[in-house]
C-alpha cells in the first residue's frame, strides 16, 4: 500500500493530509510528485472534514508554502506546465513561516489551521 502523504496533523474539526516537498531552485518539477499522490489527495480532499495539499519549500528561496490538492490536482492537469514555480505558489497558496534549526526547518502551521 502505497500512502499518499508523508504527514498527517489533526485539529478539530478538521484532518490535514500534507505531502511535503523540499527543492532547490524556483519551482518543483512534476516529476517530484507521485501520480498517484495528486490522485489521492484530491479524492480525500473531497470528503467533509478532510483538508489535503501540499507544502512546498523553495530550499534556495527560503520559502514555504502549503497549496490544496484540488488547486494542484487542475494546474497538473491542464498540460502546458512542466512544474510549479514559487510565483505560481505564492499567488495560489499559503505562506508557512518557517524557521532553520541548524540543518532543518522548523515549520508554523498556526496560519494553515485557522
Amino acid at each position: 500500500m502505497k500512502n499518499p502523504c508523508d504527514f498527517i496533523l489533526y485539529k478539530i474539526p478538521n484532518i490535514y493530509l500534507l505531502e511535503l516537498k523540499s527543492h532547490k531552485g524556483k519551482s518543483i518539477p512534476f516529476g517530484a510528485l507521485q501520480p498517484y499522490q495528486i490522485e489521492s489527495l484530491h479524492r480525500y480532499s473531497q470528503v467533509d472534514g478532510v483538508v489535503a495539499g501540499f507544502v512546498f519549500n523553495f530550499r534556495d528561496v527560503k520559502e514555504t508554502y502549503f497549496v490544496d490538492a484540488v488547486t494542484v490536482y487542475q494546474f497538473y492537469h491542464v498540460g502546458e506546465r512542466k512544474s510549479f514555480s514559487v510565483e505560481w505558489t505564492k499567488e495560489n497558496g499559503i505562506l508557512i513561516p518557517q524557521e532553520l534549526k541548524r540543518t532543518r526547518y522548523r515549520y508554523d502551521f498556526s496560519n494553515l489551521l485557522n
